[in-house]
């Protein structure tokens, strides 16, 4: 960010530097070029930041971090196991509309003890075996509810799908943000770094100027305050850096010491069409969240059904042939095979009105995702506005920051001759210092804000894919 940027510093200040280099063999300026700004950082003591400007390490650029947090993510593998699980919904309502089959067997020891009043004759003891086994099928003919789970369990897995793609762009998207939350950080930390090394050295010179007699105190006690607060941003700067790193390692997995800057020059493309209302309609047709939405109404809404089906009445073939042998009591041995096949119908008179209470639950529910359906609604023509207008908007900020760099070292400039010929204050120096750094900061910020604003336009229309990184991922350089 901080290429091809004017030195700040007057002949006259270069000249009591001292004329110090970087290994480079450049002369040494805080915002010529980011290469040999490393460099002022590195002389100025900040190189006990492990990583901040190592060279030590390859950089990752945007489309590694997004690979890196394809495979280690944890929402996006939360969404990848809930879309594999409903998938067997289906399956799992099919099966209940198919045969049932089963099996059983038994063996049985037995001990009679039979008296016959009668016939005294008769009576005695027996220990003896019997053993058997039947074989049954069963298949519905007529159940409503299960049908109507069936088309409902088709509806959970398209609204997991359309969850999971939704979960994919927002990864995306949080890649994106996290990303350049990095680099917006780090040019932070540089832009503090260099502000307080200006500020010092118009110290250093307002010292003196007071030793000479040519300024009051005061003078010298603001710059002094002006170089603490320099000094407590730098601080500051160090901690935001470190914040964001972390939050990169959370999404990844894994750290990243340097990452590829964003070019000095970008492409600013306006929404095509350009037709904020146009946006709004495709965001309608396509956003994966709102297209989730509406599976999950349509599935509540079949719950209602399923539930008043508790009233209807069920239909179910049922064959079956069993075997039992016996080799002994009252009647002797005995070998008995039989088959059977029946219609078995089923109707529901009372059941306490349990099933009038659930179709009543089910009822409400079914509101309930109707009114999350038109807050999703809602919520994405919001976004998609938003979106729209943040770009447009970002699109602004970015030329009106650039041209406003441009005038703020102008004015640093002129300023700087004023304070030569006594026309102006050190305290004016140093605001001047101050607008040029904040000018380019919030270039900075505004040049990231269209990238990320871009992206979540896409996100909005259901659009976003990895082809949209790789294009990003053209604008930025080691």
């Amino acid at each position: 960010m901080l290429n091809n940027r004017r030195n700040l510093y007057s002949r006259h200040d270069m000249a009591e530097s001292g004329n110090q280099r970087c290994p480079h063999g450049r002369q040494r300026s805080f915002l010529v070029s980011l290469k040999y700004f490393r460099c002022a950082i590195t002389a100025t003591g900040l190189s006990f930041l492990p990583g901040v400007f190592s060279y030590a390490f390859a950089a990752d650029g945007l489309l590694d971090i997004y690979h890196l947090a394809e495979q280690n993510d944890p929402q996006l593998k939360q969404a990848e196991a809930a879309y594999q699980a409903s998938l067997e919904s289906v399956p799992e309502s099919r099966a209940q509309l198919l045969p049932i089959i089963d099996f059983s067997a038994n063996t049985t020891r037995n001990s009679q003890n039979r008296e016959y009043p009668d016939n005294p004759g008769f009576g005695g003891n027996e220990d003896f075996n019997s053993h058997g086994y039947t074989l049954s099928l069963t298949q519905p003919v007529y159940r409503h509810d299960r049908w109507v789970q069936l088309r409902q369990a088709q509806d959970t897995v398209k609204q997991a799908e359309a969850e999971w793609e939704t979960a994919q762009q927002a990864l995306i998207v949080r890649a994106a943000e996290r990303y350049f939350a990095v680099l917006a950080a780090t040019d932070n930390l540089e832009f503090a770094q260099a502000e307080k090394d200006a500020i010092n050295r118009q110290l250093e010179q307002t010292k003196q100027r007071f030793d000479v007699g040519l300024i009051a105190i005061t003078d010298v006690l603001e710059a002094q305050a002006s170089y603490d607060s320099a000094v407590a941003r730098e601080i500051e700067a160090v901690n935001l850096l470190s914040n964001t790193r972390e939050e990169l390692r959370e999404l990844t997995g894994g750290t990243h010491d340097v990452l590829l800057s964003l070019q000095a020059e970008t492409p600013l493309v306006s929404p095509d069409p350009t037709d904020i209302e146009a946006w709004t309609k495709k965001s309608l047709e396509n956003n994966l969240a709102l297209r989730a939405a509406e599976f999950a109404r349509e599935a509540a809404r079949k719950e209602v059904d399923r539930q008043r089906a508790g009233h209807y009445p069920t239909l179910d073939l049922v064959a079956s042939k069993s075997n039992s042998v016996s080799d002994g009591g009252s009647l002797g041995t005995s070998d008995i095979d039989s088959t059977a096949i029946s219609l078995q119908l089923n109707v529901p008179i009372y059941q306490g009105g349990g099933v009038s209470s659930q179709t009543r639950a089910a009822r409400y529910r079914s509101d309930q995702s109707m009114e999350a359906l038109e807050e999703q609604r809602r919520a994405v023509i919001r976004q998609t506005r938003q979106a729209y207008l943040n770009v447009l908007s970002a699109i602004s900020r970015v030329k009106a920051f650039k041209q406003a760099v441009l005038s703020s070292e102008s004015a640093l400039e002129a300023t700087e001759a004023g304070l030569e010929v006594g026309s102006r204050t050190t305290v004016d120096v140093l605001l001047a210092r101050r607008t040029v750094f904040g000018a380019q900061r919030d270039h900075a910020q505004a040049r990231y804000e269209y990238i990320l604003n871009s992206l979540r336009l896409r996100q909005a229309v259901g659009t976003l894919s990895i082809t949209d990184l790789e294009q990003i991922s053209r604008w930025l350089q080691g």
